[in-house]
């Protein structure tokens, strides 16, 4: 499940021309960075195929320049996954072959252990915003030293933590679904976890930290929040920011990233592009003084995260004005 959370993350728009390649450079936390230098991996976006509306989406890593990732993207930046998609890992093996429609995880997909071998086969039913747990079955899945440890949707899953390789999370599995108390851990925070399911469906948890104190919860995980929505805060970070005139009647996108910690405090904030170096400097400070988020909630304790969203500044034409804006 972590490896499936580690391979999809959520970008900012950019606006780019189609009709020659593109490339965009981000961090290994899916973070984007304007130049390569910086950049752990790089995404080349290729116009589509004679005959399709799908554009080519292959990754590199860098320095290497080796494979991470091919597959297609119904958008240009980020990308709308459609049809097969294929990761690599830095040795060169599969990491994993998943099926997406439209952005979501559909059919048969798979994951594999660092050497290549087959560790999980799952089957997304639907492609509905539900949990990974409630959205799939679990076909087969291979301990590491290839035995099958679920055949046919049965048996005992063992879920593995994508940098560690260590256990991380185990439990039964009953025709394709969760069932019965799934015990796991998070190794570097000290804290173990007792999650119960029914047919697939997440009833409830306890956790117990490190000094033996339990927490109880009914929603297995939750993303950061700002008070009032994401909308809100880029109205407060906007009302903090002077355009240059340069931009005066213009509009103007950039990209803005930051950590959630576990209190809710925003910490290390970043900037994709530049507007001026006043408006950034502004931007920065506007971000960097927010109220607190709500934190990621996981297993039922706060932990920090990451964040990213963009930001548009300025009046759109007149002509474009009459076409409803796009939100993500």
């Amino acid at each position: 499940m972590k490896l499936i959370l580690s391979i999809c993350f959520v970008l900012a728009a950019a606006c780019c021309s189609a009709q020659t390649k593109q490339a965009f450079y981000f961090k290994n936390n899916g973070m984007p960075v304007d130049q390569a230098d910086s950049a752990d991996y790089v995404r080349i976006v290729s116009p589509p195929d004679s005959a399709s509306t799908l554009f080519n989406i292959s990754e590199y890593y860098l320095p290497s320049k080796q494979i991470k990732l091919v597959g297609k993207s119904a958008t240009l930046n980020p990308p709308t996954f459609d049809g097969q998609c294929i990761s690599y890992g830095t040795n060169g093996k599969r990491q994993a072959v998943l099926n997406y429609a439209d952005g979501a995880l559909l059919g048969s997909s798979y994951l594999f252990y660092p050497n290549g071998k087959l560790y999980l086969q799952f089957d997304a039913d639907t492609s509905s915003k539900r949990s990974f747990e409630e959205n799939t079955r679990i076909i087969t899945c291979m301990d590491s030293t290839g035995k099958a440890v679920v055949t046919e949707g049965n048996g005992h899953y063992v879920a593995y933590d994508d940098k560690s390789h260590t256990i991380s999370e185990e439990g039964d599995i009953k025709d394709g679904k969760h069932v019965g108390e799934w015990h796991g851990n998070y190794a570097s925070e000290k804290v173990t976890f007792v999650d119960t399911y029914q047919d697939g469906k997440f009833i409830s948890g306890v956790s117990t930290t490190a000094n033996g104190t339990k927490y109880t919860y009914t929603t297995k995980n939750q993303s950061p929040e700002f008070t009032g929505g994401i909308n809100v805060f880029v109205d407060m970070v906007k009302k903090k920011v002077k355009l240059p005139a340069t931009l005066k009647g213009k509009t103007a996108q950039i990209f803005v990233s930051f950590n959630v910690a576990k209190d809710g405090k925003v910490v290390n904030p970043m900037l994709l592009g530049s507007l001026s170096p006043e408006a950034d400097k502004a931007i920065i400070a506007a971000i960097s003084s927010s109220p607190a988020w709500k934190p990621r909630i996981q297993n039922g304790l706060p932990v920090a995260s990451s964040w990213g969203t963009p930001i548009v500044f300025g009046t759109a034409a007149p002509a474009a004005a009459k076409a409803p804006a796009k939100s993500k």
